[in-house]
């Protein structure tokens, strides 16, 4: 293992739950799929839990979000580290204005992710996030480029949906939500779904981890792609 590396920053604290998330997924995978044994064979990570302001699903936020984000970003320095990732689906609408405020190569999850979704040949997938995910029609856009159906929820799920993610922010889900998700991908799957998107970083943490149809968790996508650009780098 090359030892001058340069290292992984994540971008966190939308949610800390989230973020704690990202961080194992990268021990795990790690260990997993890049045959990391000691602890000089492990990247060198930073996680910068960033305590914004909610904009889950109002944009009234989102201008101090993207303040805070700004100054974090141009303080990563930039001899250290080698790319960035979102620990945050919703965060990816910032991120080409992200992207200006540093020279490091931020990784796209939702990029990412719709390689996957080819990859494996899917041609109609379900995706399940938060209401401004949905608003902005972020993997949408990302997915129809690549001529894949994204399979909605509806408005009304929205909600659903929202409520099950800040339980898991504040540390509270419930087997209501277990259930409240499974049914809204029984109904995406109905509509055609071939596979199921988590769309947002909580849900993988509350979604239950077995399902009938593959589910793609978009923070694993993220943290594998960035493993691979760290294990693989000159």
């Amino acid at each position: 293992m090359k030892k001058n590396k340069k290292a992984i920053a994540i971008l966190g604290g939308m949610g800390p739950e989230a973020s704690g998330y990202a961080y194992k997924l990268l021990i795990d995978l790690s260990l997993k799929e890049f045959n990391a044994k000691n602890n000089d064979d492990f990247p060198e990570i930073y996680l910068y839990s960033i305590p914004v302001p909610d904009f889950i699903s109002s944009d009234k936020n989102r201008e101090k979000a993207f303040e805070m984000l700004t100054e974090r970003v141009e303080a990563i320095p930039k001899t250290l580290v080698g790319n960035i990732g979102i620990a945050c689906n919703t965060a990816h609408v910032l991120l080409p204005e992200l992207q200006k405020a540093t020279s490091i190569s931020f990784i796209s999850m939702l990029s990412e992710v719709a390689e996957i979704v080819q990859k494996k040949n899917f041609k109609k997938v379900g995706i399940i996030g938060t209401p401004s995910t949905m608003k902005y029609k972020l993997y949408q856009k990302e997915l129809d480029r690549k001529s894949i159906q994204a399979i909605m929820p509806d408005k009304k799920e929205w909600g659903i949906v929202e409520n099950a993610i800040r339980n898991v922010i504040a540390g509270k889900s419930e087997k209501k939500d277990v259930l409240s998700l499974t049914n809204i991908a029984d109904r995406l799957k109905k509509n055609g779904a071939e596979a199921i998107i988590l769309g947002c970083t909580e849900l993988p943490l509350v979604f239950p981890s077995s399902y009938t149809l593959p589910i793609i968790n978009s923070l694993e996508v993220l943290s594998r792609s960035l493993l691979q650009k760290y294990y693989h780098s000159e």
